[in-house]
């Protein structure tokens, strides 16, 4: 097999659907049936050493990525409102790339888009979609990005031999929402890597320590500060905790800036300047992995998911999970996470509290946490994606 790939998700900051694309990429490297395989940033092609220093070096995805910081980047996020912004950067990436995919196609490469909306192409193709949150939540997202997604992905879905979904609950959605006929569509979960494990308190010290920090001393979420990740229920519910517990085990919000925060923001300052939240934004990988393994409990009731990877990653590294009863998240941590109904602040505040102060519950939790996330490999998801690119060549 002979493969091909949008690379634009690899750019800084990563965000799920590039860690997504770099473990396939990684695990597809090692296959005896792959010939090559081969990317795309604009009308620059990553092939062998070039695709590898992209995946791997920093210094290189910087460069792809320019304007990441700064007040470029704030005004580029601020694009995110403009009407058009998000067509007309598909049509400038689709131009740039279209020798290149041409080229591709005519060699007999199969296309896997991992992130949503497809470019052209007329040879085999696969497409990921990893949830439909902007049709079940449209209100969540900005306009923009909704109208990109209901403009692209019918066509997607159309242009595709198979349909890759991260969870049977994205599947049903695509079949409800999209009609396609069932065997089109395959569940493959995704995995979770393993420098996600537990870490001893003396190797998580200098991370705590830059934020101010002690191991297993906090509340911790990670994701993109958006709407429907509910930070503000979590907010709401945290701040409803007895002051002690708040003093002894402030909320760590990482994640970075999404939209829609302005009312985040001014829930949040109240707990800041009382020093019991910290929000120091993205940070490094590294730091990441010691944050979730220091945590006393991972707080994650978003509304919807696709599949809820942060989720997985908690339960790897041997923290005890609140997170939501609804969408795809149940069938993620089967039955290894406290779940709660994310509409509720009540519920969210008394599942906080239950495990702060339950140590049996939060020792029972870690164990089956540590099962299920052993069951969440990255090869198994690649051989499985590897399966579905065979079908199509096949």
């Amino acid at each position: 097999m002979k493969l091909l790939y949008d690379l634009n998700s690899l750019r800084p900051p990563r965000s799920g659907i590039g860690y997504y694309t770099q473990h396939l990429l990684e695990g597809l490297i090692g296959k005896t049936d792959v010939e090559d395989i081969a990317g795309w940033v604009g009308s620059t092609v990553y092939q062998g050493e070039s695709l590898d220093t992209l995946m791997r070096d920093e210094a290189a995805l910087g460069k792809a990525a320019q304007f990441s910081e700064g007040w470029t980047a704030s005004a580029l996020r601020a694009a995110r409102y403009v009407p058009g912004i998000y067509k007309s950067r598909t049509i400038v990436r689709s131009i740039k790339s279209a020798q290149v995919r041409k080229h591709f196609e005519q060699r007999g490469y199969l296309y896997h888009e991992t992130n949503f909306i497809a470019s052209r192409y007329k040879g085999p193709n696969v497409v990921t979609i990893h949830d439909l949150s902007h049709r079940r939540f449209p209100e969540f997202h900005p306009r923009v990005a909704v109208d990109y997604l209901d403009d692209g992905l019918p066509r997607t879905l159309k242009q595709a031999h198979k349909v890759i979904a991260d969870s049977f609950y994205t599947k049903k959605d695509i079949h409800e929402i999209y009609g396609l006929p069932d065997e089109k569509v395959v569940t493959i979960h995704l995995g979770v890597e393993p420098t996600f494990r537990p870490y001893s308190e003396e190797e998580c010290v200098p991370a705590l320590a830059d934020l101010g920090l002690r191991y297993r001393g906090f509340v911790l979420s990670v994701c993109t500060l958006q709407p429907r990740k509910n930070l503000r229920r979590l907010v709401e519910a945290f701040a409803r905790l007895p002051a002690d517990l708040r003093h002894a085990f402030p909320l760590v919000l990482i994640g970075a800036d999404g939209w829609m925060n302005t009312a985040l923001m001014r829930d949040v300052e109240p707990l800041l300047q009382a020093g019991q939240l910290v929000a120091p934004g993205y940070v490094s990988r590294a730091a990441l992995l010691k944050l979730y393994a220091s945590a006393a409990v991972f707080g994650y009731p978003s509304l919807f998911e696709g599949f809820g990877l942060p989720v997985a990653e908690a339960l790897a590294s041997g923290v005890p999970v609140l997170t939501s009863n609804v969408t795809s998240i149940p069938e993620v941590v089967d039955g290894a996470a406290l779940e709660v109904n994310p509409y509720s602040v009540e519920e969210i505040a008394a599942g906080l509290e239950r495990l702060l102060n339950d140590e049996p519950l939060r020792n029972e939790l870690i164990a089956k946490g540590l099962r299920r996330a052993a069951e969440l490999t990255w090869e198994s998801t690649v051989e499985q994606t590897a399966n579905v690119y065979r079908s199509v060549v096949g």
